[in-house]
């Protein structure tokens, strides 16, 4: 197969021919759809763990007394937000709980304070390479074939829908996903280059990617091939586009090990070491980075 040499701003592919790139609605009205039908099926016949569960569903967004609770906000004209989750496989259980709370929390606030903004994630549709990988082996294993998995770039909410509309909602999207078995391997480095691409009609605006997950690019199938940095460059050039771009990165670590400030000039919010994640202090951090405050109270009507 005769290759285009890429430009050193651009990551090498070998096909893009399984990817799948486009709303988390059409994966969920699908039970059929591909890379996940044998596993939903199983998950169907064991009761109390299927997928559409609602006590476990709702156990990880905040309940309507809390919402109705949530401060009034503002925020200054033009800022627009992409918020881009991991969705990868090592930030199961428990770190996807907090993340998820975290997302719901820090939706709720920007529709607050009227900040236009979208929700996007990203994971692979396989382990290990999958349907690309395939290709490339029945092409005779070609050398430096570049990333080699079938990745997954998932909208569960755009700039036009309301976070808590819909049957299911962007938020209840999202707490579907956020489990297995749509949590695979992570491809960081495309994904920031993706919620860039996103942005890069608003040029006008004030652009922010608020990236949440751990900063740890895994797949497999690529890293037996490429060299081990191979993943990690392709980061550090998304990192360095977005500064080219004028885009500011907000970042939320999971875990106090995650590896955010290898790659990203600056850590918004991170766990202290041994501490899990909070999501109302992340947040927060993050609502503060982005201009994000609280309306101002009606003063006092002055005395007659």
């Amino acid at each position: 197969m005769r290759r285009t040499r890429p430009g050193p701003a651009e990551t090498r592919i070998f096909t893009r021919e399984f990817d799948y790139v486009g709303s988390s609605t059409a994966i969920l009205a699908d039970p059929g759809f591909g890379p996940y039908a044998a596993s939903l099926a199983r998950r169907a016949e064991l009761p109390q763990t299927c997928l559409e569960h609602p006590g476990r569903r709702s156990a990880r967004l905040l309940d309507p007394e809390a919402v109705a609770g949530l401060p009034a906000l503002v925020a200054s004209d033009g800022r627009v937000v992409a918020i881009l989750v991991d969705q990868s496989g090592g930030l199961r259980g428990p770190d996807s709980d907090r993340m998820v709370a975290c997302v719901d929390r820090l939706a709720l606030s920007l529709e607050r304070a009227g900040v236009p903004f979208e929700v996007l994630a990203f994971s692979t549709l396989r382990w290990k390479g999958g349907l690309s990988r395939e290709k490339w082996v029945a092409a005779g294993r070609p050398e430096s074939p570049g990333r080699l998995n079938d990745l997954l770039h998932v909208v569960h909410k755009d700039l036009d829908e309301v976070w808590t509309e819909g049957d299911p909602s962007p938020r209840e999207r999202l707490d579907l996903m956020m489990r297995d078995p749509f949590q695979r391997e992570g491809l960081d480095g495309e994904a920031l280059g993706w919620a860039l691409d996103r942005l890069g009609g608003r040029e006008q605006a004030d652009r922010a990617v608020v990236v949440i997950g751990d900063a740890t690019p895994i797949d497999d199938a690529t890293c037996s091939v490429e060299s081990p940095q191979f993943l990690e460059a392709d980061l550090m050039r998304s990192v360095r586009r977005a500064a080219r771009d004028c885009v500011s990165i907000e970042t939320v670590g999971v875990r106090a090990e995650a590896r955010i400030a290898e790659f990203y000039p600056k850590v918004t919010y991170q766990p202290p070491e041994g501490r899990p994640m909070d999501p109302v202090a992340a947040c927060g951090a993050v609502l503060e980075a982005l201009g994000v405050r609280p309306a101002p109270t009606a003063s006092a009507a002055p005395r007659g």
